[in-house]
């Protein structure tokens, strides 16, 4: 839109009786009367406006999350809402890998593709330890049972599967067992002992009742190389 109108608001908030002065009130205070039930700037009701019950829904769902909503706005610009929630109420879309008898989530925003490579396709190269030829690319290989000390079910890359994963640097490969599936889970967050295992950056309760730890693939990249 064309930005919040101060002067407006007050006026609307003074004459519903919401407020009885602007004084002491700051920019984002005005702002935020616009989230009380029944504060509306416009001059005229329509189908979708003027009836000062759209944002107060939104502060409502906001506020069952425990979140905050911060509005910043410059008159003739437009305005910017910012919404912030717990960590534990942040939700991700992710790819739930099996390493042995763990199981894993991968973001899916971090995976480029899943494979099985051909035993043809993997090789070893001096100086720059294994690597999988991904479409005509070397991309280093990370054993995730290796990092995590598990017992995988193949430590042949042929016989499992690669999660290519972006990096900051350039994608890498992730050596897992299975693929079992895409969901969505709600981040939990982390002891204080598991806040500081590198390569882990919270955790989740799968579909199936059991836990999961959320990947941060740059972090393992990092552990990998140390």
């Amino acid at each position: 839109g064309k930005g919040l109108h101060k002067e407006k608001i007050l006026n609307k908030a003074i004459a519903n009786g919401v407020i009885d002065s602007a004084s002491g009130l700051s920019d984002q205070d005005i702002y935020r009367l616009i989230l009380l039930p029944g504060l509306s700037t416009a001059e005229k009701v329509t189908d979708v406006s003027g009836r000062g019950v759209g944002m107060d829904v939104v502060k409502q769902a906001v506020d069952k999350l425990r979140g905050k909503i911060e509005i910043n706005s410059h008159y003739g610009t437009g305005t910017t809402f910012v919404t912030s929630f717990p960590l534990t109420m942040a939700i991700i879309d992710g790819m739930i890998v099996r390493v042995g008898r763990e199981k894993y989530i991968v973001p899916t925003t971090a995976i480029r593709r899943l494979l099985r490579p051909d035993k043809e396709l993997y090789n070893s190269v001096i100086g720059r330890g294994e690597v999988i030829n991904v479409m005509g690319n070397l991309l280093p290989l990370v054993r995730l049972h290796d990092l995590f000390d598990i017992e995988p079910d193949s430590r042949n890359p042929w016989e499992a599967t690669v999660v290519v994963v972006d990096g900051e640097n350039r994608a890498k490969c992730l050596l897992v067992d299975e693929i079992i599936g895409q969901e969505e889970v709600v981040i939990k967050g982390l002891s204080e002992s598991l806040r500081q295992v590198k390569g882990v950056s919270g955790g989740a309760i799968l579909g199936d009742g059991n836990i999961g730890l959320i990947l941060d693939p740059e972090g393992l990249f990092e552990l990998s190389e140390m």
